[in-house]
């Protein structure tokens, strides 16, 4: 699947073999969709949030500055938590990375001949993005392995996966799910090795080795409330 950006989809042509995207505005509404998704997830979530192309700094098949219109993180106060990034296109489209190593484009390619709608991503996208925030998201990082060779009639000599990197995501209801599989081989080894060694670490700390559901800001402040309206003990003073 080619992930172009806009200037290379301008330039590309069917003589060099690459696929044509006569229209990629009508993707445009789902820069609004995320828009709303980050005001949603920044209300309801007890998270930091930080804008700015300088937050794409060491993601997987990261945007360039050329590529990105806005770039914004939200990182739960509970590191167990998976952080996100969601990043605003030029194609236009929108770009959601999470935990150590998820991400997805949306659309995942926009080419006339894979035909995605707006609304088809727009629904992939909210759906995923709240999951995510709900605890849904279990990654993986493999133990290291030589990728074997394998010959078949149908399909010739093909290469094995060896070590990957892999994840899962499920709604909060079970109404949807989707999963990726990929070569660990492609991902930058100083990366890899940062992702397997969080992912370690929350495996300590999740029971099931999924991101923890983010804390609200709701619970956040009936704890404060709880909190204000305790006896003060003698001798103590507010400033």
């Amino acid at each position: 699947m080619f992930r172009l950006s806009r200037s290379d989809r301008t330039a590309a042509s069917p003589a060099v073999g690459l696929s044509v995207f006569s229209d990629p505005d009508r993707f445009a509404p789902l820069h609004t969709v995320a828009t709303e998704l980050i005001e949603h997830l920044t209300s309801v979530y007890d998270v930091r949030r930080e804008d700015g192309f300088a937050v794409t700094a060491e993601l997987l098949n990261a945007p360039t500055a050329a590529e990105t219109v806005r770039a914004v993180r939200l990182t739960p106060n509970d590191d167990a938590c998976a952080p996100m990034v969601i990043v605003l296109t030029d194609f236009p489209g929108v770009r959601v990375y999470a935990g150590a190593l998820f991400d997805e484009f949306y659309p995942s390619c926009g080419c006339d001949a894979c035909a995605e709608t707006w609304e088809g991503c727009a629904d992939e996208l909210r759906w995923q993005t709240l999951a995510i925030a709900e605890g849904g998201l279990a990654e993986n990082v493999s133990e290291p392995r030589r990728a074997r060779w394998s010959f078949s009639l149908s399909r010739g000599i093909e290469k094995g996966m060896g070590q990957t990197v892999s994840w899962q995501l499920r709604a909060a209801d079970g109404s949807a799910e989707s999963s990726q599989q990929s070569r660990a081989e492609d991902v930058p080894d100083d990366l890899l090795a940062r992702a397997r060694t969080r992912l370690d670490v929350l495996g300590a700390a999740s029971p099931n080795g999924r991101w923890m559901p983010w804390p609200r800001r709701d619970r956040r402040a009936q704890a404060c409330d709880h909190q204000s309206s305790l006896p003060m003990s003698e001798g103590t003073s507010t400033l």
